[in-house]
């Protein structure tokens, strides 16, 4: 009989020598000194917009209203000499205010986000930037609006496009990455949780965010969390792929491999990780005859306080950032070499 997270609850999970992983030598990652460390700014994406790499705050918990800009020619500057730290500026966002007596509420010109709780992902095309906001319990919704460099402004479209959640019984999740596809002219957005092939669904529109959208099955389940993608090309793309857990909070966990096979999850753990630890590496996601398929790319971290949420490919690799979330963690950014 297959055992399921109800039966391991409370208990101690003890990997079994059959089903132990390897221990793989994992890539070399580089950490890029940055002066918007505080775990305030909790970053949930990157973006790549012309030579420059994009730091995208929450902006629920903490009201920031402004999106970060780094020169690509300055992370090339640290990677050379990484006692340096890069230089960051803000872009204000424009078009958008808070309820003052409730931060659930948002308004982005007349329209209004219920049960708002921030900007998860972010991707650009030319100077149009498209974010996914987590919205109501049953919704998320795909915006977008204008990068300005004169006047360094985003304008926000108060026009939305709501993505159904597959996983409703799920507290607190959404849509946490979306990636574009220049040929198809299309963005792709991807559920954080995808544990099944019957119900997870990746869902692509053009980008002018009309309906309807096509939905996109899964071939094989992928256990944990999708933070962010980051388009390679038409069918390929890089994800962050993070398990967080702690004996105070292990519910997160739970909601995601719930009634789910324990030998087939913890197949999916590489480097000693088990279900008991937090757990982030790196897949290449690949659409193939109409699905979507995944393999490991890079083991990074059992660090509990690496809640990677962003990741672009950069160079012969990736950049990555934490959001500094759970706790009073850093926001740390760092470069994965890949190759």
């Amino acid at each position: 009989m297959k055992s399921t997270i109800a039966a391991v609850a409370f208990k101690a999970i003890v990997l079994s020598s059959a089903f132990a992983q390897t221990n793989r030598p994992g890539p070399e990652v580089i950490v890029i000194n940055h002066p918007l460390t505080a775990h305030r700014y909790e970053f949930s994406a990157l973006a790549k917009w012309q030579n420059k790499i994009l730091l995208i705050p929450q902006d629920c918990k903490n009201v920031v209203d402004s999106i970060f800009v780094i020169d690509s020619s300055e992370i090339e500057r640290v990677l050379a000499d990484t006692n340096a730290t890069v230089p960051i500026s803000s872009f204000a966002i424009k078009n958008i205010r808070h309820d003052p007596s409730n931060k659930h509420v948002l308004f982005i010109g007349n329209t209004t986000i219920e049960n708002y709780d921030g900007f998860e992902a972010a991707v650009v095309k030319q100077d149009t930037i498209f974010f996914s906001l987590e919205g109501e319990q049953s919704v998320c919704y795909l915006i977008k609006g204008v990068i300005n460099s004169h006047t360094k402004t985003v304008t926000l479209y108060q026009d939305t496009l709501q993505i159904p959640d597959t996983y409703g019984s799920i507290d607190n999740a959404g849509y946490e990455s979306i990636a574009l596809l220049p040929q198809k002219d299309s963005l792709i957005a991807f559920f954080e949780c995808n544990k099944d092939t019957d119900h997870a669904r990746v869902f692509m529109c053009g980008t002018k965010l009309q309906a309807p959208l096509k939905p996109i099955a899964w071939s094989t389940p992928l256990y944990f969390r999708l933070t962010d993608t980051y388009a390679m090309n038409d069918s390929e793309m890089i994800g962050a792929n993070h398990l967080f857990t702690s004996k105070s909070y292990p519910y997160e966990r739970d909601a995601y491999i719930k009634c789910e096979s324990l030998i087939d999850v913890e197949n999916q753990l590489t480097d000693h990780g088990t279900i008991d630890t937090c757990f982030t590496q790196i897949v290449k996601l690949a659409l193939t005859g109409g699905n979507l398929q995944w393999r490991v790319l890079a083991f990074i971290s059992l660090d509990c306080s690496d809640n990677y949420e962003g990741i672009v490919g950069f160079k012969d690799g990736a950049l990555m950032i934490v959001d500094g979330e759970p706790g009073n963690n850093p926001c740390k950014l760092v470069y994965v070499r890949l190759k």
